[in-house]
């Protein structure tokens, strides 16, 4: 037990109930541990105990099983219905030890034999108020969590949206993740693992359109060393590093047809081989999917399996476009501002004009924009005429074209760029002003933004993850 956990623990009493018909055992284990920086009560009989579970909140309970009026078997069920954090440890006689393992079965944490050591006591006692710790701090650092990961909004779409994450989240159902680029899908994703049981657990994302078509399977499966060349060590693969936690498929209507098979597979039996293996593992994790097409279309071209269609679609949730939800643009760009510039600010008409705006790339390109007025406004209350003088100037369909170098917009950027000493540094902001002009173009369609810059489309989102562009 660590120094910071122990006053951690020891600044709050930490709450007993014994449950034992003996007298004498009971107010021995009452004065140790009133010693120990505990609150206790005791009951002798089990009715004493179910009215004390009214009024007292246990952390713990020490639970014997032979009790005058019935058995304290009977109790654990409705210590798990009005108390479910609390631990219940049985304490029994050598005879009954049967019993105490009936009752680990139904909910104990532990059991101790009478007659119980006073080492004995404190550690099992010390190591259940170590676990309300962990506890508390887990939930502290799930809330955090959720605060970083939270869906910003409060237009109907996304309440609905978020309504339906609070009810699926912590079932085992699978969940299929809609919605156009740059909406948030990962997002969601990241909520529904976050509000799980699972949450303690990792989290992976892979974008099934970002890894070339022949690494694919070494990629989710794993591979044994020399399964192929280049396969110099032996690799764990995505279903297995994901342990108990979640796997996100994104873009899953760009995995070619034979890893869909695979899949498949994999979704219905739970388990997986290796490339280049002989044994087969058990696959433990959450496996939610996403994507920016339409699958029943995909189906019915015969692009996509019927039957992955139907088993990756339990539940869908769809992520509404920015243009559907605009009363939450203002919302949204501030905090996203903040990200940028934590003292930057946006006029009310700045707000207006955002919430004019068709949005195609959607939230990312609205982040995308504001990064850069951000960077190249001169005060820090950034104006709407900033806004559209930048936004003329990424060559936005249904906008005129991209203003020439001597352009006011393209006459501050390059400016910003020449003042950099650094020629990494240039080379990198030039390449990322240029990408990200392209992908709105292109409303942010990384398929044909590769095509359209001549660059393979894995490559592109490699050179797009490494410059902050995903």
């Amino acid at each position: 037990m660590t120094g910071n956990r122990q006053r951690g623990a020891e600044e709050t009493p930490f709450l007993v109930l014994i449950v034992e018909d003996e007298a004498d055992i009971r107010s021995t284990f009452e004065s140790i541990l009133e010693g120990e920086h505990c609150r206790t009560r005791g009951a002798a009989t089990l009715s004493e105990a179910e009215d004390l579970l009214e009024v007292f909140p246990p952390d713990l309970v020490l639970l014997d099983l032979g009790l005058p009026d019935g058995s304290g078997l009977d109790l654990i069920p409705k210590i798990r219905e009005q108390h479910p954090d609390a631990e219940v440890i049985v304490v029994t006689a050598e005879t009954r030890v049967q019993s105490a393992v009936q009752a680990m079965q139904s909910g104990a944490t532990d059991f101790l034999e009478k007659p119980v050591g006073l080492d004995r006591l404190l550690t099992t006692v010390g190591l259940a108020r170590e676990r309300k710790v962990l506890r508390q701090e887990n939930l502290v650092l799930k809330q955090q969590a959720l605060g970083r990961f939270e869906i910003l909004g409060h237009s109907p779409s996304i309440l609905e949206m978020k309504e339906m994450i609070q009810k699926v989240a912590s079932s085992q159902l699978p969940v299929l993740i809609t919605g156009e680029n740059g909406t948030g899908k990962e997002l969601v994703a990241r909520n529904l693992h976050l509000l799980s049981p699972r949450s303690s657990a990792p989290f992976l994302a892979v974008n099934c359109a970002a890894i070339p078509e022949n690494l694919l399977e070494a990629e989710f499966f794993g591979h044994e060393a020399g399964a192929f060349t280049g396969a110099t060590q032996a690799r764990k693969g995505l279903f297995r590093e994901a342990g108990q936690g979640t796997l996100l498929l994104d873009e899953i209507g760009e995995m070619p047809k034979t890893l869909q098979s695979s899949l498949l597979r994999v979704l219905q039996e739970r388990r997986a081989r290796a490339v280049g293996g002989s044994a087969e593992y058990p696959v433990h994790c959450r496996i939610l999917a996403a994507t920016n097409r339409n699958l029943e279309e995909e189906v019915a071209s015969d692009a996509f399996r019927e039957d992955l269609y139907y088993r990756i679609r339990g539940v869908e949730i769809h992520v509404p476009a920015l243009r559907e939800r605009r009363q939450d643009i203002p919302l949204l760009a501030k905090e996203l501002l903040k990200k940028s510039s934590p003292r930057g600010k946006l006029s009310k008409e700045a707000q207006d004009w955002l919430k004019e705006q068709s949005w195609p790339g959607n939230v990312r390109q609205l982040a995308s924009l504001l990064e850069a007025a951000a960077l190249l406004a001169a005060e820090e209350t950034i104006r709407a005429e900033d806004l559209e003088r930048l936004h003329r100037g990424s060559g936005n369909r249904g906008a005129e074209a991209a203003p020439s170098r001597n352009s006011n917009s393209a006459e501050d950027l390059w400016g910003h760029f020449l003042a950099m000493d650094d020629l990494r540094k240039f080379r990198e902001s030039v390449e990322r002003e240029f990408l990200r002009r392209k992908l709105e173009e292109e409303n942010w369609n990384v398929s044909a933004t590769a095509r359209r810059v001549g660059i393979r489309r894995t490559n592109l989102h490699e050179r797009l993850k490494s410059l902050g562009l995903r």
